[in-house]
């Protein structure tokens, strides 16, 4: 029985009982069988709240952990079947998932993209979406070696990176829903470069703290897109760390507007904003199957400028990344696992607040906005 049942169970004995006189010794007795501050005491508000999260974290952490030591004993060919025959059920019965992949690809194919094309390479995202999955789930027993093979990163990528850590510089790893994006960062962070992910909650709590929980492994941070992650990424980047961020989709629908692919849609500013106030540089990556295995195309790392016109350092910045964007995504656009719609049918209102299910309701852009650097008043120190 629940701690609020036993405070029922507590004013059922204090009732009198039927039949039997009562003097005031004995009417006194029965109503205070125990101290009151005992018998009266229930438990607050944010224990109703927060025990039942609790118990629903510790029940998604266990069956993710018992699922992921399971698909880490498959075979490789075990596992990616299984997958591809989820993503042939899953794009079966998910329309709209379906119809947004469509668009997506459509839009960065052209026009002269048959329909026929567009279902197969279609069928091949849910597929690679499905694999994607089962990599992490097998992602917390990998040993760092492992994570090595799997996505190689080249030696001279990984100087630019230890070179910007030496002279104190962050790096902004910024990609896209490319491929194996999961194991991206952690390949990373296998190298021995500090690493810290941002990643949102699109799903329900229950799914995605199991998600969190698989990927929150080889001492990689993972933060969510509030303030106080927003503080720790600025943080680890003024250590000269690396923040890695996803940027082919404005989940808050509140972005930059951008002629990507040819068409008007909203880009997220957040990493661009970010790397001006901080001076970090930008490494755009972008993770592939290929035929013999994992392959990575990294674009030419960029700074953002900063001068004293926020507004066009952070637009000068966004070109460039929507440039970069444009060359990853388009050299295999059937491996672009975007289920959103990239290019709505018509402007969405903006989002003032978290995600559909999140535990706070705030205004997020202006919490953010608080929680980052402020422009110096004098000229000293500005980049032109």
């Amino acid at each position: 029985m629940g701690f609020a049942g036993r405070g029922e169970d507590i004013r059922l004995l204090a009732m009198p009982v039927p039949g039997v006189a009562e003097s005031d010794d004995v009417a006194a007795e029965t109503t205070h069988p125990l101290p009151i501050g005992r018998i009266l005491r229930r438990p607050s508000e944010r224990y109703r709240r927060e025990r039942p999260r609790e118990l629903r974290y510790k029940l998604a952490t266990a069956i993710a952990s018992v699922v992921s030591r399971l698909v880490f004993w498959m075979p490789d060919r075990l596992r990616d079947g299984i997958a591809d025959r989820a993503g042939d059920i899953w794009i079966r019965f998910t329309p709209v998932y379906r119809a947004n992949v469509i668009a997506n690809i459509g839009q960065v194919m052209g026009a002269e993209t048959t329909w026929p094309e567009l279902e197969i390479k279609a069928r091949r995202i849910f597929r690679q979406s499905a694999r994607n999955f089962g990599e992490l789930l097998r992602l917390r027993h990998l040993t760092p070696a492992q994570l090595i093979s799997l996505v190689p990163i080249s030696a001279e990528d990984l100087a630019i990176m230890r070179a910007a850590h030496e002279r104190g510089q962050g790096v902004i790893i910024a990609t896209a829903h490319m491929g194996p994006f999961d194991l991206l960062g952690h390949a990373v962070a296998a190298q021995g470069v500090p690493m810290t992910v941002i990643t949102g909650r699109t799903t329900s709590r229950f799914l995605f703290d199991a998600v969190r929980h698989l990927r929150h492994a080889h001492d990689m941070s993972m933060v969510e897109p509030a303030p106080g992650g927003v503080r720790r990424v600025i943080r680890a980047l003024r250590q000269g760390e690396v923040a890695g961020f996803v940027v082919d989709y404005d989940f808050f629908q509140n972005g930059s507007p951008m002629t990507f692919f040819g068409r008007e849609t909203t880009l997220p500013p957040g990493a661009i904003r970010i790397a001006r106030d901080t001076g970090a540089l930008i490494m755009p990556m972008f993770p592939f199957r290929g035929r013999d295995g994992y392959e990575l195309t990294v674009g030419k790392p960029f700074e953002v400028a900063k001068t004293r016109d926020i507004d066009a350092d952070v637009a000068a910045g966004m070109e460039v990344l929507k440039a970069r964007l444009e060359e990853g995504i388009g050299a295999h656009p059937d491996q672009w696992v975007l289920f959103q719609r990239a290019w709505p049918w018509a402007p969405a209102p903006p989002v003032r607040d978290y995600p559909v299910g999140s535990p706070r309701a705030s205004e997020f852009l202006g919490r953010v906005d608080t929680a980052l650097p402020r422009p110096p008043d004098d000229v000293a120190g500005i980049r032109q």
